[in-house]
């Protein structure tokens, strides 16, 4: 996907590489088509090189290390939550020497096959859309199976199923991309009926977002966007209602956790682990409510 060339330039600061990477993303469908069509599909490929790669294929919670990191990453994301990835099998595979793609899903099989470029770490980004990519499909693969049974993917319905899945597994992976470029923004909803000031800090807040060093006020029913954005949904913070406002409530985390001067008073934080939005957009939420616990 042309935006995983996108992704490694700004990793990089080619900014001339960005420019002509998105430049390619208006090219003419023609053109995109050609240069997919300069790899074989993975069914063209010899049936014993698959079978070869398949069995070297790992399950959750064996996968290599770089596998591993990026199912962590895309978990701590918020894009999948780890039990999807219960029943598949994910390996490295020889696959652009053997003229065929850079990664593929076996829909019978539930295993995907990832080009051995990958393992470079300086591939970590463009590994992680291109997992979530993949992901896509044994999902896809995994739908139809429930919906028609075991002999759904020798079917016709799955071969007049396939263009529609590529369309949605190369959104899907695109927006993962874009994400772990921008991360999400952090949504404070307040569910009290008196302001809430806030302090939120991320695990893995991005570079050269605002460093905020004061409380975030957020009006009674009203949402506010923390300034720090993430690709972590694990977070700290700490919060607090109005003073006399009849209402009196402090999140706090335990003693002997990590502690900050904001505002003027020592704030111990809490640690939390924030749901996202949506797999593939929107931020993470934080919602205080004064509803007894």
């Amino acid at each position: 996907m042309i935006l995983r060339r996108v992704i490694e330039c700004v990793r990089t600061r080619n900014w001339i590489a960005v420019a002509l990477a998105l430049l390619a993303l208006s090219a003419s469908p023609i053109a995109r088509a050609q240069a997919l069509a300069e790899a074989l599909p993975a069914d063209a490929l010899a049936p014993a090189f698959l079978a070869e790669c398949d069995a070297r294929a790992a399950a959750s919670g064996a996968y290599d290390p770089e596998i591993a990191g990026a199912v962590l990453a895309l978990t701590n994301l918020g894009v999948f939550d780890r039990d999807a990835f219960e029943g598949v099998k994910i390996g490295f595979c020889p696959l652009r020497v053997a003229g065929g793609p850079v990664a593929t899903t076996s829909c019978a099989d539930d295993v995907i096959l990832l080009d051995v470029k990958y393992a470079d770490p300086a591939q970590r980004l463009v590994l992680n859309a291109t997992l979530a990519h993949e992901m896509t499909h044994y999902l896809q693969h995994q739908e139809g199976k429930a919906a028609s049974g075991d002999g759904y993917c020798a079917s016709a319905a799955y071969a007049a199923d396939k263009a529609w899945m590529e369309r949605e597994a190369d959104a899907f992976g695109d927006a993962v991309g874009e994400l772990f470029v921008i991360g999400r923004a952090v949504e404070v909803r307040n569910d009290c009926a008196t302001a809430v000031s806030v302090y939120v800090e991320a695990a893995a807040p991005m570079a050269g977002s605002d460093q905020a060093i004061g409380f975030l006020t957020v009006a009674p029913g009203m949402s506010a966007h923390w300034p720090e954005r993430s690709t972590s949904r694990l977070h700290q913070f700490y919060a607090e209602t109005a003073e006399n406002s009849g209402e009196a409530r402090a999140w706090r985390g335990a003693d002997g956790g990590r502690r900050r001067f904001i505002g003027g008073q020592t704030i111990q934080l809490r640690e939390i682990s924030l749901p996202a939005a949506a797999p593939a957009d929107g931020p993470f939420r934080l919602t205080l409510s004064c509803t007894p616990d």
